[in-house]
């Protein structure tokens, strides 16, 4: 009886927590684009219809890999130095969860 009891808590703690995870990461599409330069990995993605750029530290991201991840800080307009490119607006991230597709 007390191994079904805490059998139940463990599948309710686990169902709990993937919960409060999907809830934490509310950014996710499709990557259209991926460039990888000063420590950052930045990705474009297909969100809602609209396309936005995020960065996040370098990860293994590719081209058509679907990705989530949650909005530390949002900038209007980023220009990075070691690009040389401007993104508009650049969501920054704390890190990406990648499936890959």
């Amino acid at each position: 009886m007390i191994k079904t009891v805490l059998k139940m808590i463990g599948v309710a703690a686990f169902a709990a927590s993937t919960s409060v995870a999907a809830m934490d990461l509310p950014h996710q599409g499709k990557v259209l684009e991926t460039i990888n330069g000063g420590g950052y990995t930045y990705v474009k993605i297909e969100e809602a219809g609209a396309e936005i750029w995020a960065a996040a530290p370098q990860s293994a991201v590719k081209v058509g890999d679907t990705v989530r991840f949650s909005e530390q800080m949002r900038m209007p307009s980023y220009h990075s130095k070691t690009l040389d490119r401007s993104f508009s607006p650049l969501i920054f991230a704390g890190g990406y969860s990648v499936r890959n597709d």
